[in-house]
């Protein structure tokens, strides 16, 4: 009886074969689970955002839009800038906090640089669970950094980090503030600088 085998030249070739297939295929598998992930930590950030944004507007009796005005406060920060992040953090406390889940919050710390501009490396940053991040800034309204990976390269608007804004009396009083939400204090910033993903954004 002749006992039938592969020889060592066609393992090779079928070895080769497959180590071809596999790099053809793998950036592709890989490139479509990154959106995969991307796609499922954007949404349960918005949904997130807009369930605890519902939950502290019935516990305030205010709509979000009208729980701070930059204005009210350019006085100040102009005398102290500290304060900029004083209020982003105490806001985040206030209507944020009680209802999202984080497992550390970073109040942002004012640096002057030798230009005398502010580091905005220094931001207020949320950091969740799943290794997603979200930093704030207290502006004309409330601009959010979410960035699914954190501290994870590539750090770049579009492909893991998108921003969001939460209106202000200021910012919401604009009828051509933010045309995809019209109605809404929380919303995606609508500029291709910062989110590439238009139609992706839309259907968050």
């Amino acid at each position: 009886m002749v006992n039938k085998a592969f020889t060592l030249a066609e393992v090779l070739i079928t070895l080769g074969i497959i180590g071809v297939v596999a790099a053809m295929t793998l950036p592709t598998l890989i490139q479509s689970h990154k959106k995969s992930e991307a796609t499922a930590r954007l949404k349960k950030f918005v949904s997130s955002m807009e369930q605890a944004i519902l939950f502290a507007e019935n516990d305030n009796g205010t709509k979000a839009y009208q729980w701070t005005d930059i204005d009210d406060y350019s006085e100040q920060i102009a005398e102290n800038p500290q304060l900029e992040h004083d209020l982003t953090y105490a806001y985040w406390k206030k209507y944020f906090a009680p209802y999202i889940k984080s497992v550390e919050e970073e109040k942002g710390v004012y640096v002057e640089t030798e230009d005398g501009e502010t580091d905005n490396t220094k931001r207020t940053k949320i950091y969740f669970a799943d290794g997603s991040t979200v930093a704030m800034h207290f502006g004309h309204c409330i601009d959010l950094i979410f960035d699914i990976n954190g501290e994870r390269l590539p750090n770049s608007y579009g492909k893991d980090m998108f921003m969001f804004f939460i209106a202000t009396n200021k910012s919401h009083s604009k009828e051509d503030a933010h045309e995809l939400y019209p109605n809404k204090s929380f919303g995606a910033v609508y500029m291709p600088v910062y989110n590439y993903s238009r139609k992706s954004l839309r259907s968050l």
